[in-house]
């Protein structure tokens, strides 16, 4: 398909995402009483996938995010534009639960 550097699981994209909002929290915390502070309810990401069928995870398709500095153009591979709507439920920061 294509050079497995370049690509990122979906799973694991997801999973980054997940930790960041987590350490905005976190730092959140950290903020003096008068700076603002966002609540964060919901996220929308729209990516450009690529669906390989991987025969050595019993058959299942594998979802994959081409890292930002691959060049897609000059791959031999079909594109998807996926677009998820995730909510986001409470984060928990320091025992207690933010949102």
């Amino acid at each position: 398909m294509s050079d497995e550097t370049d690509l990122v699981p979906l799973t694991t994209a997801i999973a980054g995402l997940r930790r960041q909002l987590k350490n905005a929290a976190e730092q959140a915390e950290e903020l003096a009483p008068d700076e603002p502070r966002f609540r964060i309810t919901s996220v929308e990401l729209e990516l450009t996938v690529v669906a390989e069928d991987s025969t050595s995870a019993g058959g299942e398709v594998g979802w994959w995010i081409f890292k930002a500095k691959a060049d897609v153009a000059a791959k031999d591979v079909v594109t998807h534009k996926v677009k998820l709507a995730l909510n986001v439920g409470d984060i928990e920061v320091g025992g207690r639960k933010t949102g």
